[in-house]
C-alpha cells in the first residue's frame, strides 16, 4: 500500500509581525503601538524588521527620528487592516480591551461639557471604561492613539482621509456676560479670533465698542465674563451650566453659525464600546 502523500505545510505567516506593523500604520508610530500592544518599542520595531526580511523589502525610510511608511507599506497595510479590524471587533466585549474607549476632546469642551456627562454614561454602560485626554491637535487617521477624536467641523469641510465624521451637535454661539454687568468690553480668546465677526452678521448685533481683551483659552473668557469684566461670544455647550446657574446671560439668544461638533473614528474599526459612546453622545447632544 502507498503511504499517503504528507499535505504541504501552510505557508508561514508572521502575525505578531503584521499586527505590530498594523498597529504602528494605525497609530503613526512605534511609541503608541508600542503602548496600545502593552510591549516596548524595541519589540515592536524587533518585529518590524522581521516583516522587512520575510518580505524582502523595507516598509519605512527615512532619518531614524523621522521614519515614513514607503508606497509599499501603504499598500500592505490597506490590504490587511480590514482583517485586523474584523479580528478586533470579533473580541470586542469578550475581555477588558473591549470595554474601554480612549477619547481626545477639544480642552474647554471636556472641562465644561463632556466631563460633567460622563458618570451618566457611566450608568448607561457600567463596565465601559472612558480614558479621556485633551487636545487641538489636527485629525489624521492616527486620532493620536485615541479610539475616537471630538473636533469641530465646519461647514463644507471634508472628513480627512481614512475617517468618519460622526455630527453630534449643532455649534449654536452667543453673547455672554453676567447679569447686571456692563457689556461695552469685548473679550476674546486666542483660540477662536474670529467670534465676534462671525457673530455679529448672524444676528445683526454690533460687538462693543471697548476692548479686546484677550485670553489664551476660552475657560478664561468665559470666567473673566462671568466675574463681570465684559462681554464673550461663547459656544452654547459652554456655558450651558453657567446660564442655568445664573452666573451668566446671553441677551441675545444663540445662533448656529453651520458648524458642528463631531466625533471622528477610523474607518471601519469603531468597536461595540465605542459605538455606545457615539449612540450616547448624540443623545445629550441633541439637546443643545
Amino acid at each position: 500500500m502507498k503511504p499517503a502523500t504528507p499535505a504541504p505545510s501552510a505557508a508561514y505567516l508572521p502575525l505578531k509581525a503584521l499586527q505590530a506593523f498594523e498597529a504602528t500604520m494605525r497609530l503613526g508610530g512605534i511609541g503608541r503601538a508600542a503602548e496600545r500592544l502593552g510591549v516596548t518599542h524595541g519589540a515592536v520595531s524587533r518585529q518590524i524588521g522581521l516583516l522587512q526580511q520575510t518580505l524582502g523589502h523595507p516598509l519605512f525610510e527615512g532619518p531614524r527620528n523621522a521614519r515614513r511608511p514607503t508606497a509599499e507599506a501603504e499598500r500592505l497595510w490597506r490590504e490587511i487592516a480590514p482583517a485586523f479590524a474584523a479580528l478586533e471587533q470579533a473580541v470586542a466585549g469578550r475581555g477588558r480591551a473591549g470595554r474601554r474607549v480612549r477619547v481626545s476632546c477639544l480642552s474647554t469642551l471636556a472641562a465644561r461639557w463632556l466631563i460633567p456627562r460622563l458618570p451618566d454614561f457611566a450608568a448607561a454602560a457600567p463596565g465601559v471604561v472612558v480614558e479621556l485626554t485633551e487636545s487641538y491637535a489636527p485629525l489624521d487617521r492616527t486620532l493620536g492613539g485615541a479610539d475616537l477624536a471630538i473636533r469641530m467641523l465646519a461647514p463644507d469641510t471634508p472628513c480627512p482621509e481614512g475617517l468618519e465624521a460622526r455630527p453630534f451637535m449643532n455649534n449654536a454661539i452667543g453673547m455672554v456676560a453676567a447679569p447686571g454687568a456692563a457689556s461695552d468690553v469685548r473679550l476674546v480668546s486666542r483660540s477662536h479670533p474670529a467670534a465676534w465677526a462671525n457673530w455679529s452678521p448672524l444676528t445683526g448685533q454690533p460687538a462693543p465698542a471697548g476692548g479686546p481683551v484677550e485670553f489664551d483659552h476660552q475657560q478664561t473668557m468665559i470666567e473673566a465674563a462671568a466675574a463681570g469684566l465684559g462681554a464673550a461670544v461663547a459656544q452654547r455647550p459652554l456655558v450651558e451650566a453657567d446660564l442655568a446657574a445664573g452666573r451668566l446671560v446671553a441677551p441675545h439668544g444663540f445662533v448656529s453659525d453651520g458648524a458642528v461638533f463631531a466625533a471622528f473614528h477610523r474607518r471601519g474599526e469603531a468597536g461595540p464600546s465605542t459605538r455606545r459612546f457615539l449612540a450616547w453622545l448624540e443623545a445629550p447632544g441633541q439637546k443643545i
